[in-house]
C-alpha cells in the first residue's frame, strides 16, 4: 500500500511542478531544489525527485551533473524540434485512431477539427485547439503506452509552442479539410500524411 500511495503522490507532484513551469511560476533558467518544492507542495524529497527526474525526461528541466536542476530555457531551436517532434507523434495518433473511432468519436473527432479550423488565425486558440484534437485522438488510438507518452508530453508542447509560428492560412485551411475528409473515412494513413503536411514535416503535395 505505502509503494503505491508513493506513486500516486509522485504522479501529483509531476503534475504540480509541470503545471508551475509552464505557467512560469517556475520560469525558463530558474534553479529549483528539491528541498524547496517539497516544502512548496508539502511533500518529502522522494516524490520531488521522482518528478523532477521524470520533468527531464519530456526536457522541463534539466539535471546538471552538479546535481543543480533547473527549468530549461526555450529556444528557436527548442521550438523547432518540439513542433517537429509533434507532428510526428501526432501523425501516430492520427494513424492509429482513425480506423477505430465509434460514430460517436469520429463525429467528436470531426467536431475538434472543425474548432481548430476556426481558430486558425488565433496563434493561442490554434494551439489549444491543436492540443484538444491530437489528445482525443491519441485517447483513442488504442495504444496506453503512446497516450501515457503523449499526456505527460503535453506540458512541453503547451510551453515550447506557445506563439509558434503557425502555417499560412491557405495551407492550413487545405490540410485541415483533408484531414477532416480521412477521418470521415477512417483512413489512418491519408490523416498521417495531412498532420504531417500541417506541421511542416513534409511538402504540401502539388495539384
Amino acid at each position: 500500500m505505502a509503494s503505491r500511495d508513493a506513486r500516486s503522490l509522485g504522479e501529483q507532484v509531476f503534475h504540480r511542478i509541470a503545471e508551475a513551469i509552464v505557467a512560469h511560476e517556475l520560469p525558463p533558467g530558474m534553479r529549483v531544489r528539491d528541498v524547496a518544492l517539497g516544502q512548496r507542495f508539502h511533500v518529502s524529497r522522494s516524490p520531488v525527485r521522482e518528478a523532477l527526474h521524470r520533468l527531464e525526461r519530456i526536457g522541463l528541466v534539466e539535471i546538471l551533473p552538479s546535481r543543480v536542476t533547473q527549468v530549461t530555457v526555450v529556444t528557436e531551436q527548442t521550438v523547432a524540434q518540439t513542433l517537429a517532434y509533434a507532428g510526428y507523434q501526432a501523425g501516430l495518433a492520427v494513424r492509429q485512431s482513425l480506423p477505430l473511432l465509434t460514430p460517436s468519436e469520429r463525429a467528436q473527432a470531426l467536431a475538434l477539427i472543425d474548432e481548430l479550423s476556426r481558430d486558425e488565425e488565433d496563434p493561442a486558440g490554434a494551439s489549444a485547439a491543436r492540443r484538444a484534437l491530437f489528445s482525443f485522438l491519441s485517447a483513442h488510438s488504442g495504444n496506453a503506452v503512446h497516450h501515457a507518452h503523449m499526456r505527460d508530453m503535453e506540458y512541453a508542447f503547451e510551453r515550447n509552442l506557445r506563439g509558434a509560428a503557425l502555417p499560412p492560412a491557405t495551407v492550413s485551411r487545405a490540410c485541415l479539410a483533408r484531414l477532416r475528409e480521412a477521418t470521415t473515412r477512417g483512413d489512418g494513413d491519408e490523416g498521417e500524411r495531412w498532420v504531417r503536411v500541417l506541421h511542416g514535416l513534409a511538402p504540401f503535395p502539388a495539384e
